[in-house]
This record gives structure tokens, C-alpha cells and sequence, in this order.
């Protein structure tokens, strides 16, 4: 079996495309992500990480920006999964299969995929603690032994630069593609990034749950970047920001919950959000380094109905320099939630061979905003940090620092982390 798998790969390799992506078809198996031969140590370790097969026999997870593990998942944790995940972490050990790849790009993401698993065995302490630990000691070692020189991090590719520059987003008169606006980084452009005071990420609950990444977040108000501040600051400068909501009341000493004012002025029709996610890694001085790996691009516009679409990295993409490494999500794609989700794993516990039901991506967007709300300016989740008592801050005063400051503060937010705390212990009582 295993050598006609690595003969299908060797077939396409002559034909001089990569397996299976062309197609359009998702990726299974047969096709290598980090190299042509499906066989290969890393190809193994991302399929042993991030594959998870359904009761059917339905594989989820190749190639998806987060792998498929929730707070209570027990894959991984026993059983075959662990044993396997043991002995491939083990094999890299013992075999030095950072010498294998020496392209900085692909080390980059795989360091990313393996520091991602780190962090999830080391955010719950639920139970599974010495599989957990085993685990964690082989790939603080793994992560480590895959760091790039800084100097290799800054060069890596501008993933949102080069698919403008591929064409491939670009408005071209349908509605089922997704259009990248060109211009997120133009300094006389209409977008305006924003931040908070100090380092505070403004959107804390990715900024918790992905701490791994760093998210930017743009306004464009119709009318350009003047008109985009003005209407902010009119939100800043708003005289109770707060006022109590009566419907939500805690039961101690009677508090009831805070709610945006309903005299609020309201998101102007047309406005567009942007919610950039990009990639962390860490450097050969153990350092978290920024990068511009772009991992997602959300976009919402107002307007009845709210409309929200997505790109997403794929690996297979950025490795074959291809659209910038990102993909659109289909409005019908269907795919496991794991942000925000309520820690249940699906694949923990399914029952016999039933189809996992899996939702529509889109529609996650749909529901964790609160769409079906009267006004628009309810459904912004990171509203709140930027009206006052935050400072109010933006960008269009530094137009070439643009895109830092919210980066570093992801960094900053990330070195005071226990998972982080974990891992530096680790490489300090460890050998490479």
C-alpha cells in the first residue's frame, strides 16, 4: 500500500503538478502538503495532528488553518492516536527531520502547526496529564529544533501583497467570489487600522483563543479614511457609551449587565470591517516573532443582509506560490468550528458510522455576530474597546506603522501566557 502511494505521487510529480490541488477536490491523504511524497516525515506528523476521520470513514482536517481539537478532546490523549503521535514526534527526534526541509516557509507553518498543538495540550489540565506531558516535552523539543534566524522570519512572503498581486480576488462581476480589497495597506487609502491604548489586543477573545496569531482590524467608512475617522471618533466622543440592560440581571447585589447605548449613532450603510489574522513564530533565540504569514482575511459589509465572506490559508497554495497562499471559503463550505466553540468534540462522540453534521462556515459568522439584531452596531464584538474609558487611537497619523502595533502587542499578550511560561521551562531543563 505504502509503495503505490508514493507511486501516485511520483505520477503526478512527472506530470509536474502538485496531487490532487488542481482539481479542485478537498485534499486527502495521497497528497503531500510539505513534500511531493505523501510517505514523508512531515506530510505524517501534520496527517497525525490534524486528520480526524468520522464514524463513515470521512476525513476532516487536512490542510485546515487550526486543527480539529477542542477543550475536551481526548484524541491524541489515548489509544492508537496517542501512540502514534509518540512515535512520529519520536521518529523526528531521533532521525533530526528538521534537516529534511530547509525551505524557510514550509519550517515556518510547520513550526506553527506543532506550537498550536503545544498550546492546546497545555491550556486545560483536565485529566490525560502524563499523556499530555509526553506530548508536550517532544514537541517543545520539535518547535524549537524548526526555528528560523529572524532574519529568515522577515523575509518570508507578504501573504496579502502577493495574492493582491495574483489577481485572483479581484472584483470580476459575480458575487460568489470573494473580493480582497487591493488597497488595506495603501497610506492614502480608505482603510483605517485600529488599536487601543498600550498593548491591548482589540479583540481579546481571538486574541485569547488564537494567541498564536495576531489580528488586525480596519474600518472604511463610505467616504474614505476622513469620513472613517470621524465616525469613530463621533462613537469616542459618545456621552454614555453604556447604559444598563435591565434583561440581563446578575443575581449578585442586584447588578444588571452593561449594554451599548440604543442612541448609539449607527454604522453608516456600506461600512466595511476587516479582521486580518496573521501568523507568530518563534525565532532561534526563543524570541515570538511577528510575521507576515496571513493565516485568514475576514471581511463584513453593511448592509441588509450583512454580508461576510473569507480567505483562508492553504498550505498547498503558499508552498506552490499560488494566490498568496490563501483560498476563498464557498458560501456553501461546510466545516468544523473550533473558535468559540463550546469545547464538545464532534468526533469524540459520534455514535457508529452516522454522518458528523458539519455547518456552513459562513453561517458561523452569521450567528456569533447576532445578525438577526435591529441595529448593526449591536453585532460589533469589539465595539467595547473602543469607546470610552479606552483610549481612542488610530492610524492615520502613522501611516507606515500600520501594521505593528497590534502585532506586537500579540506578541507582548503571548509572552505573559501560561502555555508560553510552559514551553520556555521546557527548553531550559531540556536538550535540543
Amino acid at each position: 500500500m505504502r509503495a503505490l502511494i508514493v507511486c501516485v505521487a511520483l505520477a503526478f510529480a512527472l506530470a509536474g503538478m502538485a496531487p490532487g490541488f488542481q482539481s479542485g477536490r478537498p485534499p486527502s491523504r495521497l497528497d503531500g502538503l510539505y513534500d511531493a511524497n505523501p510517505n514523508h516525515l512531515w506530510n505524517r506528523i501534520h496527517q497525525t495532528f490534524h486528520v480526524r476521520v468520522a464514524g463513515d470513514g470521512s476525513e476532516y482536517g487536512l490542510d485546515t488553518v487550526d486543527p480539529l481539537l477542542w477543550r475536551e478532546t481526548r484524541h491524541l490523549l489515548n489509544g492508537p492516536s496517542h501512540e502514534d503521535a509518540v512515535i512520529v514526534l519520536d521518529e523526528f527526534l531521533t532521525a533530526r527531520g528538521e534537516r529534511l526541509i530547509a525551505d524557510p516557509l514550509r519550517r515556518a507553518v510547520f513550526q506553527h502547526d506543532l506550537w498550536t498543538i503545544f498550546d492546546w495540550l497545555a491550556s486545560t489540565s483536565e485529566g490525560d496529564k502524563s499523556a499530555r506531558t509526553a506530548l508536550e516535552h517532544r514537541l517543545a523539543r520539535v518547535i524549537r529544533r524548526l526555528a528560523l534566524p529572524r532574519r529568515d522570519i522577515d523575509a518570508l512572503p507578504d501573504s496579502y501583497v502577493a495574492a493582491v498581486a495574483s489577481g485572483a480576488f479581484a472584483a470580476n462581476g459575480s458575487q460568489k467570489q470573494p473580493v480582497l480589497p487591493s488597497d488595506l495597506s495603501t497610506a492614502q487609502g480608505p482603510w483605517v487600522n485600529l488599536t487601543v491604548g498600550g498593548l491591548e489586543p482589540l479583540v481579546p477573545q481571538h486574541a485569547a483563543e488564537l494567541s498564536r496569531s495576531s489580528f488586525l482590524v480596519l474600518w472604511s467608512v463610505p467616504g474614505g479614511a476622513t469620513d472613517t475617522v470621524r465616525y469613530l471618533k463621533t462613537l469616542w466622543d459618545f456621552p454614555a457609551p453604556f447604559v444598563g440592560d435591565e434583561a440581563f440581571q446578575l443575581a449578585r447585589d442586584g447588578e444588571v449587565r452593561a449594554k451599548i447605548n440604543p442612541a448609539m449613532p449607527e454604522i453608516p450603510d456600506g461600512t466595511r470591517i476587516v479582521l486580518v489574522r496573521k501568523m507568530l513564530l518563534i525565532d532561534d533565540a526563543g524570541l515570538i516573532v511577528p510575521s507576515n504569514l496571513v493565516q485568514s482575511i475576514q471581511l463584513r459589509t453593511f448592509r441588509r443582509p450583512h454580508a461576510f465572506s473569507e480567505l483562508r490559508m492553504s498550505r498547498a497554495a503558499l508552498f506552490a506560490e499560488r494566490s498568496g497562499g490563501l483560498r476563498a471559503v464557498t458560501a456553501d463550505e461546510k466545516d468544523f468550528a473550533t473558535f468559540s466553540a463550546k469545547g464538545m468534540d464532534p468526533f469524540d462522540r459520534q455514535r457508529g458510522r452516522v454522518p458528523l453534521n458539519v455547518p456552513r462556515v459562513l453561517e458561523g459568522c452569521k450567528n456569533c455576530h447576532h445578525v438577526e439584531f435591529e441595529r448593526a452596531i449591536d453585532t460589533v464584538q469589539s465595539l467595547r474597546r473602543i469607546l470610552k474609558p479606552w483610549p481612542f487611537v488610530d492610524s492615520r497619523h502613522e501611516r507606515s506603522p500600520r501594521w505593528y502595533s497590534q502585532p506586537f502587542a500579540a506578541v507582548e499578550a503571548k509572552r505573559r501566557s501560561h502555555e508560553w511560561g510552559l514551553i520556555e521551562g521546557l527548553w531550559q531543563t531540556q536538550p535540543r
